[in-house]
């Protein structure tokens, strides 16, 4: 029997969850027989390898583990399962998070009942097992993407979370779609540019995704450096984006995502995941912005951003000395601006 869909799972240090992954992925009301289930090893130092061939024993027509010698990081780990791919559809979960039973059920109806590229539900933020699920409230939306308005709106609106998602595979391979290596805020690169080329999207309106709150996540975890990856991952977008002809065709969509992601978000992310204000980084920030995007306050889209990114937008053409930095954080941080 073919599979349907492959789930890739990259997997780091998470012996202690990854039963909850695997439990939640068998049990599916869509048939373990219709998934491959890929976990990448990503060079992880605990026991986390171990668990994983015992299941790969248990399931041997299910369940391909693949053990990387040297750590990838999330994207290479992703690159690496996708090429080992054989189904049309493809999901990204990560590894210390748990799908509700019916998720790839209903996932799946949709993108055969509308043949769309991608299919999205809700995730919901958990600190543990047991809290309950159900539907947003909102009504499912479906969009096909015609014409440049269309994909300027969901350029600005954006696709949400990849472990959300499921991608038809020929999206991805088509159009040379890929994770960065070695860096962490890979999703940003890729889903931005899913945005790029997506032509239809189903939003299913209902929480099937458990996002576990874990404190010693990379996306929580204080005064690491590998948060400074978010500027990295974001120059090389715009990089990509430049040699795939579509800058200039999007420049404000692209100017006002980089603003948002390069420097508003990651403002918020240093003042509020650093001990010691990272000034250095930020007056960088401040000069990248300026060289890349040196008309930046004309962008039309500002007006919808919050009036402390207002504030903080400020920044970019002002002297800021250290220690005004420092205050700044420190305010940022006392009025909970987050």
């Amino acid at each position: 029997m073919s599979k349907l869909i492959t789930v890739i799972i990259p997997c780091y240090m998470v012996e202690q969850y990854i039963d909850r992954c695997v439990d939640s992925l068998i049990n599916q009301t869509f048939g373990l027989d219709n998934l491959e289930l890929i976990f990448v090893n990503d060079a992880s130092p605990d026991k986390t390898i171990d668990k994983l061939l015992d299941y790969e024993k248990q399931f041997p027509n299910d369940i391909t583990v693949i053990n990387c010698e040297e750590n990838l990081k999330q994207g290479g780990a992703k690159n690496l399962g996708l090429s080992y791919a054989s189904t049309d559809y493809i999901s990204f979960i990560d590894s210390d998070d748990w799908l509700e039973p019916t998720m790839y059920e209903k996932l799946y109806e949709k993108a055969i009942q509308y043949n769309c590229d991608i299919v999205s539900c809700c995730l919901k933020r958990v600190p543990s097992e047991g809290l309950p699920m159900g539907r947003t409230g909102k009504k499912d939306q479906y969009y096909i993407i015609e014409n440049d308005a269309q994909r300027k709106s969901i350029m600005i609106e954006g696709i949400g979370s990849c472990v959300t998602k499921l991608y038809k595979k020929d999206l991805i391979i088509k159009n040379n779609i890929y994770f960065p290596e070695h860096l962490t805020y890979e999703d940003n690169y890729f889903s931005y540019m899913m945005n790029m080329y997506v032509q239809s999207i189903y939003f299913l309106e209902e929480y099937l995704y458990h996002y576990y709150i874990n404190p010693e996540s990379t996306v929580v975890k204080k005064n690491s450096t590998h948060h400074f990856d978010r500027l990295v991952t974001e120059t090389m977008k715009i990089e990509e984006l430049k040699a795939r002809n579509f800058f200039d065709q999007y420049h404000d969509e692209i100017e006002f995502n980089f603003l948002n992601l390069f420097y508003l978000n990651s403002l918020n992310i240093f003042f509020t995941r650093f001990t010691t204000t990272p000034v250095d980084i930020l007056n960088y920030m401040k000069e990248t912005v300026v060289s890349l995007f040196p008309n930046y306050k004309n962008n039309p889209y500002l007006i919808h951003i919050p009036e402390v990114y207002h504030i903080l937008l400020k920044t970019i053409d002002t002297y800021v000395s250290n220690d005004e930095w420092i205050r700044i954080a420190n305010a940022y941080n006392e009025h909970n601006l987050c």
